[in-house]
């Protein structure tokens, strides 16, 4: 099962240096570890929507209004990393919004049902393949770091991008595909 230090550990070993017992230890791979593992996982979790890492919502209004335009104010989840969607009744949102800071300002009223992206913190959750591309980005971003070679970087940022379009392809293939859903736009077009 996949742990954070496990996954900074195959970067590591990918990079020929040294493995870490713990983020943040006392060791130039360790303070790299701390410093660098939850950004690169909130980044390659907010790069595209994976389904272990999809979470619904349904939103109160915020007490708070905004100061002109839109209506309501809806406080985002403190786990919240992206927006995927604001879903209405029955299929379709017709209401504008606008993600502002940590709020969603619309005038739909509450409550304002929501897809997001989560920040996953737990590694065992994490679609297997996931952990692959995680730790290739880590390998790419420690990479001049520990070994000064920009070319050792390009080579690990290739292989990086060859596994995060692996792992779409089958965390995509989870799931019925969404159809379409008719409005007047479409209709006109048929």
């Amino acid at each position: 099962m996949a742990s954070e230090v496990s996954i900074c550990n195959r970067a590591l070993r990918v990079l020929g240096v040294q493995p870490i017992s713990a983020l943040g230890e006392d060791s130039k791979a360790g303070a790299w570890a701390q410093q660098t593992y939850s950004d690169a996982r909130d980044a390659l979790l907010t790069e595209y929507p994976w389904n272990f890492a999809i979470k619904r919502e349904a939103l109160a209004a915020s007490v708070d209004e905004p100061v002109w335009g839109l209506t309501y104010l809806y406080a985002l989840p403190s786990d919240c990393l992206r927006v995927l969607a604001v879903e209405g009744e029955p299929e379709s949102y017709t209401d504008p919004y606008k993600i502002e800071g940590r709020y969603i300002a619309t005038d739909a009223v509450a409550p304002l049902n929501i897809r997001y992206i989560a920040r996953v913190t737990d590694p065992a959750q994490f679609f297997p393949l996931f952990v692959e591309a995680l730790a290739a980005r880590l390998a790419a971003e420690g990479a001049f770091h520990f070994t000064g070679s920009t070319a050792r970087e390009a080579g690990l940022s290739e292989r990086y991008r060859e596994l995060v379009a692996n792992a779409r392809r089958y965390d995509a293939q989870e799931g019925t595909a969404e159809g379409l859903v008719a409005n007047e736009w479409i209709e006109s077009r048929l």
